[in-house]
């Protein structure tokens, strides 16, 4: 059975030879009659073998041909000593760009082709077949440099040598810079891993503290409206010892809106003693007329504390109006006993009341004024 490339090859060279032959122009009897032609063999098996491959020699041996018929077929041997053209070379490895070679065969490498041609004439002429009895001695010898893809480069020598040492440089950066940037990368997550754990966290404080913050305030806020009076008064208590303004000034409004005197009269302690300077508003009463001109000269009152003493509720400070040298500032002492409030200076007294609406309401009467109403806003 004929191999693959034996069959390509025969198939290629009997149609070059034959059409060489057709071509051919006879120059007498001889000629004719002869069936191969060796230039036109010659020809085809250079084309066939391609530039690779140089024909150094070819020789035609005639062959015996059996039968009756032998007159009209014809046969030979022929042998072509081929040389290799040009050095081939196969690839080594490949990186990138760069394609290292191995050599395969150098220049002048000989195979000697063999091949069976054999001949029968018909009215047009002589047809030649040729049947090759080796032709893969012409193959897996490489190929030129210039055929392999990429930067070709000697395996070995001085150039694939640096060429190496700098893609290997090339190499480790490449492997740095990923390294670099996956340590970012992970870095980055772990980092935002980090914050979002840390967002979740903080929030998950922030409505804890919300909720305990909720829960204080109702717990106080019960405590501070319920009917139990000795738990309402140890919760204002604990409200006001602490350092919480929120708790503080939720437990003194309870206390004042509260109808309990001790709760009361304690938020006012707590009240007066973190004061210094308390604006008093100062009214006309409807059964003086002449008050109004009063109140319109007297101006802005003011109650400086200078001294408070929450244990008995005892006041000293200055009371005083620019309008009236009668309500010049001047010395004041007083009490304040539960939920009133009185103070006296030379000249004037003044009583006032805790009401409903979170004030301390009463008169101010001097000897040289008319009674007019006071009031002191529990800010």
């Amino acid at each position: 059975m004929m191999r693959p490339a034996r069959a390509r090859f025969a198939a290629a060279l009997a149609m070059g030879v034959a059409a060489g032959l057709a071509t051919m122009t006879p120059s007498g009897p001889a000629r004719a009659a002869e069936p191969f032609s060796e230039e036109a063999i010659h020809a085809e098996i250079v084309r066939l073998a391609g530039p690779l491959w140089r024909l150094e020699s070819l020789t035609m041996e005639t062959l015996t041909v059996p039968g009756r018929d032998s007159g009209q077929r014809a046969a030979a041997r022929i042998a072509a000593r081929m040389t290799l053209a040009v050095p081939t070379f196969v690839v080594d490895s490949r990186e990138g760009a760069v394609t290292f070679l191995r050599p395969a065969a150098e220049t002048g490498l000989e195979k000697t082709l063999t091949a069976i041609a054999l001949a029968a004439r018909s009215g047009a002429g002589w047809t030649v077949k040729i049947e090759p009895q080796n032709p893969e001695i012409l193959d897996g010898v490489g190929k030129p440099a210039a055929e392999l893809p990429g930067r070709t480069v000697l395996a070995g020598s001085e150039e694939a040598r640096s060429l190496r040492e700098q893609l290997d440089r090339e190499a480790q950066q490449r492997l740095a810079d990923e390294t670099a940037r996956r340590t970012r990368a992970e870095e980055l997550l772990a980092q935002q891993a980090a914050t979002a754990k840390a967002e979740v966290e903080r929030a998950e404080r922030g409505r804890a503290a919300v909720d305990a913050r909720a829960t204080q305030i109702a717990d106080l806020r019960a405590k501070l409206l319920g009917p139990d009076r000795p738990a309402r008064i140890a919760a204002y208590e604990a409200a006001l010892g602490g350092n919480d303004a929120a708790l503080r000034q939720l437990a003194i409004e309870a206390a004042l809106q509260s109808r309990d005197p001790v709760l009361a009269n304690l938020a006012l302690k707590d009240w007066i003693a973190r004061r210094r300077a308390v604006p008093v508003q100062i009214f006309a009463t409807k059964e003086d007329p002449s008050s109004e001109a009063v109140v319109q000269n007297l101006g802005p009152m003011t109650l400086e504390i200078e001294g408070f003493n929450p244990a008995d509720g005892a006041v000293a400070g200055r009371l005083g109006a620019p309008g009236y040298s009668i309500a010049k500032p001047s010395s004041i002492i007083g009490t304040l006993a539960q939920t009133e409030l009185a103070l006296n200076s030379y000249g004037c007294a003044l009583t006032l009341r805790l009401t409903e609406h979170r004030t301390l309401d009463g008169l101010l009467r001097c000897q040289t004024l008319p009674t007019l109403i006071a009031r002191i806003t529990l800010d």
